[in-house]
């Protein structure tokens, strides 16, 4: 299953995101495009525990919907509220120059495995506990769901 560890993937992924441009077309949702790489970076700096959260989840979240989420189950387009750290206008961190912001996600994307070996277990806000590469999977998902939403 595709993983930000794998080079190939991550190629693909930071391909996706360099093929951004500020007026890259939004098909669902509220964020822009600016708004929607800074979320992603926030995701990024959960997994490897630069952005701490609390559980918050249930054990329906950790356990079935966890995996059906790994297993590839698309999240329904602009129907899934994330959680205050993430979310752009309350806790997400505010867009500032496109590039700049944009060059912050690459970097993060890059660097993911050796910023995450450091502290290699981190909690997620729903599905508790992860490792390294169920963050690196979930990033993944996360990462293609949002650059989908604009067209990349």
């Amino acid at each position: 299953m595709k993983n930000i560890l794998e080079s190939s993937t991550l190629r693909e992924i930071e391909s996706r995101i360099t093929s951004l441009n500020e007026n890259s077309p939004r098909l669902w949702g509220k964020m822009t495009v600016n708004e929607m790489i800074c979320h992603c970076s926030d995701q990024i700096k959960m997994g490897v525990g630069i952005l701490p959260t609390k559980y918050v989840g249930n054990f329906f979240m950790k356990t079935l919907v966890k995996h059906l989420i790994f297993l590839g189950m698309p999240a329904p387009k602009g129907k899934v509220e994330t959680v205050p750290e993430l979310k752009q206008g309350i806790g997400g961190t505010k867009p500032t120059a496109f590039e700049d912001d944009k060059k912050i996600l690459l970097s993060l994307v890059k660097d993911f495995k050796n910023i995450a070996e450091q502290k290699p277990i981190q909690v997620h806000p729903a599905f508790g506990r992860m490792n390294t590469k169920q963050w690196a999977r979930l990033c993944y998902l996360h990462l293609n769901h949002h650059l989908k939403q604009f067209s990349a």
